[in-house]
């Protein structure tokens, strides 16, 4: 439980960092220049969140890998997973918000 309230805690962090990133480039004039880049432009969002997860260098799916060998995530390839795995929270951010903002009524 503690973990999906971290992942939508994460969730909303990540909108408050593109949008900053996002006003940041707008104001410098490099956000077009890398909306047109090819890969870079389509993944922008995912490599913003593999970025946040880097700086914060936080696990947030440590626990569901508790019984693996967890060498291998602790590198560079558990900063993609748990990037990957924030971003796909917003779905799910926006659906609690949504409920609790009508009160928690269907």
């Amino acid at each position: 439980m503690y973990t999906l309230g971290a992942l939508l805690l994460l969730a909303v962090l990540l909108g408050a960092v593109q949008n900053v990133v996002d006003t940041v480039l707008g104001v410098v004039g490099l956000s077009a220049i890398i909306r047109k880049i090819p890969i870079v432009g389509a993944l922008w969002n995912l490599i913003i969140a593999v970025l946040m997860m880097y700086v914060l260098d936080y696990n947030a799916v440590g626990a569901w890998m508790s019984g693996l060998d967890t060498g291998m995530w602790s590198g560079w390839l558990g900063h993609i997973v748990n990037g990957a795995i924030v971003l796909g929270m917003i779905p799910v951010k926006d659906a609690v918000v949504s409920m609790v903002s009508r009160g928690l009524r269907a």
